[in-house]
């Protein structure tokens, strides 16, 4: 069959109208970004390759959604236009050279900022008044959200200062990361539906009919874009810094130069960094600073050409289940995973996804082969969040025997989990020696699954301290050991017994008992004798415990078979105490500090340990007792709650001047 353009061209045109009705209309997408790009570019190359099939209303030539009838509608100003987006760095390289081209110039300041994963919306104020807010529509006509706009806590009803006038600024409403959790959960209780990410929760919140329901939306917003008006500054960067001042919360992550090789290096970095953010980012927009530049640069029917989205990997993918497994943790909790169909999604292929318990199964009403949309963030196992269609047939039900060692499964009463009660299974078994092993325990480098599955299931190891008692002839036997690696395999047991007391704690894999909650009791108690003789009333008298916890701590060195393998332990010689804490001053004695942001040359995990060295304590939340926060570079929502309740801030260099130190 021969292939018709004119048929092809129409086609993804109905299909990108079709998901765009999804996303911006009814916020229930059932493609990821990346997918949707993917269609898009196709379409684009076609309508270049035939020009003869060109259309004012194409999806190129136009920004996605329609103006609702549910809300008034409100003409904007000048259009509400989408961003191009790249996922690469040559796509990035050539559109600053379109800019230089028009520019006749090389250098030109650029400004870049976090992408942030919201809702535009464009806000008019009249002589400092807020009146309108309006969402982005079709770019240009949208609808009249003000109502629910005021109650917003973080946008300003009334701006010092402003100009005479009009003056519209335009951002986007987001949730928190943390926040979305929160709200889902509610959502969970109340039956209602379940958000699939901060952006539909977002456009979801801003659609009800009534204000009351939005107010109890914890919704923010970044200004990112000056609309129309009468302002003096003649950059972006200075507008942005009005905003601050007029009281608008902006992108705290953002840089300023005239390099585009500065622009691809901080994409590069920021890469590891974003997922540490309070919000969701996709990417970073890049735009030329100046107002007069972006007047001759000008815009297409749709985007403007002195700006573009530089954009990650895709974090969300559309594919669908093949089977459903049962993976035994060393808790001996079975929890279901996915098998997909190979996706690629955030620059890796995925093939497998949690689906957490079997609650979770009945609330996505999930079958096998049904057609799903999974996420990934970060170095996150990638979990599946939404089913988009029903084509699966086979219901997922609860194993009646552990997948491992075959004996019947056990669920608690009132208990979400289903599990193996059995101690000897082997899934457990590896489950706990290789959290025994791991870097952020007893740190055994060279122990990893592999060989872990093969000395379990060749019976040398059942325990932690058989561990201690391997010698060369079990790991010459193992498949591809010789000397070397056996040596340093050896070496590494041997280095582990050495360790301090709060990284065996940790180790020993003791319910509610994480590295911080390890290190706190190892450093009250001492040594792992004290600990084992505590009462119930010492351990819950230890600062950051708790009542669960202490009760967890008191019951696992009660038990027989945990007191037998800590002895078991002894006898091979590992350390069982914990080093006196190095105190350099009392600078910070009696202070709780908290940090947020990237210093430059100092680890989080460093700088924690500079205010334990000199008296003081962190946490990882802003409250009334926070004694002052250390706000860095890419500074994120812990900032904003410090300005809020009046706390004090110090730069990276304050604080280490404060303690006698400099960076």
């Amino acid at each position: 069959m021969s292939f018709n353009p004119a048929e092809e061209i129409a086609k993804l045109r109905k299909e990108i109208e079709h998901h765009n009705h999804l996303y911006y209309d009814l916020d229930d997408p059932v493609l990821s970004d990346t997918q949707y790009d993917e269609l898009y570019q196709q379409l684009k190359t076609l309508e270049e390759q035939y020009p003869q099939f060109a259309s004012a209303d194409s999806p190129t030539q136009t920004i996605g959604g329609h103006a609702s009838a549910t809300f008034a509608p409100v003409v904007h100003g000048t259009p509400m236009m989408s961003l191009d987006n790249s996922y690469n760095e040559a796509d990035v390289r050539a559109w600053h050279e379109r800019c230089a081209k028009i520019l006749a110039s090389n250098a030109f300041d650029l400004v870049l900022e976090a992408k942030i994963d919201g809702v535009s919306c464009s806000l008019t104020y009249l002589n400092g008044i807020l009146t309108t807010a309006a969402s982005r529509g079709d770019g240009k006509t949208g609808e009249d959200i003000t109502a629910n706009v005021w109650t917003i806590k973080d946008i300003p009803h009334r701006i010092a200062h402003a100009p005479a006038g009009i003056l519209e600024i335009r951002g986007e409403i987001y949730l928190d990361k943390k926040d979305l959790e929160l709200l889902n959960e509610k959502q969970a209780a109340q039956n209602q539906l379940i958000f699939a990410n901060t952006r539909n929760a977002a456009a979801g919140s801003l659609r009800q009919k009534d204000p009351a329901i939005t107010a109890q939306r914890p919704l923010k917003f970044f200004a990112h874009s000056f609309g129309s008006g009468q302002i003096t500054v003649q950059t972006f960067s200075d507008f942005i810094a009005d905003c601050r001042q007029w009281g608008f919360a902006v992108s705290p992550v953002r840089l300023q130069t005239n390099s585009i090789e500065d622009i691809v290096r901080f994409y590069h970095e920021f890469d590891e960094k974003r997922h540490q953010l309070p919000f969701d980012t996709d990417g970073l927009v890049i735009k030329v600073n100046s107002f007069s530049q972006q007047r001759i640069l000008g815009v297409t029917a749709k985007s403007p050409r002195w700006a573009i989205a530089f954009k990650y990997p895709a974090e969300q993918a559309s594919t669908t289940v093949r089977n459903v497994l049962f993976s035994v943790g060393r808790s001996g909790v079975i929890t279901p995973v996915a098998q997909v169909e190979p996706v690629s999604c955030a620059g890796v292929v995925i093939s497998n996804a949690t689906l957490h318990n079997f609650d979770e199964i009945k609330r996505l009403d999930l079958r096998i082969g049904d057609r799903i949309i999974l996420e990934r963030a970060g170095e996150v196992i990638p979990k599946i969040i939404k089913v988009v269609e029903h084509i699966g047939r086979q219901d997922i039900v609860p194993p009646a025997a552990c997948p491992s060692c075959q004996r019947p499964v056990y669920q608690a009463e009132g208990e979400v989990g289903y599990y193996c009660v059995n101690p000897s299974c082997p899934a457990q078994i590896k489950g706990r020696i290789l959290h025994y092993a791991s870097r952020g325990a007893m740190d055994i480098e060279g122990m990893g699954e592999a060989v872990v599955d093969e000395l379990v299931e060749r019976q040398f190891v059942s325990n932690f301290s058989d561990l201690y008692n391997l010698n060369f002839f079990h790991l010459l036997s193992l498949e591809n050991f010789k000397e070397k690696k056996s040596q340093n395999l050896l070496d590494g047991l041997e280095a582990s017994k050495k360790r301090p007391l709060s990284r065996l704690l940790f180790a020993l894999g003791i319910a509610f008992v994480g590295a911080k909650t390890a290190e706190v009791l190892a450093e009250r108690f001492h040594t792992l004798d004290n600990l084992m003789q505590a009462s119930l009333q010492e351990l819950q008298a230890v600062p950051d415990v708790g009542v669960v916890v202490s009760q967890s701590v008191y019951d696992f060195f009660h038990d027989p078979a945990a007191r037998e393998q800590i002895e078991l332990l002894r006898q091979t010689g590992l350390n069982f105490t914990q080093p006196e804490k190095q105190i350099s001053s009392r600078a910070l004695e009696g202070k709780t500090v908290v940090f947020t942001g990237e210093i430059e040359g100092l680890t989080r995990t460093q700088a924690e340990l500079l205010v334990r060295q000199h008296g003081g304590k962190t946490s990882g939340s802003v409250s009334a007792k926070t004694s002052f926060v250390v706000a860095a570079k890419a500074a994120g929502s812990k900032l904003n709650k410090a300005q809020q309740l009046g706390v004090p801030i110090l730069t990276p260099q304050e604080f280490m001047a404060l303690i006698g130190a400099h960076l």
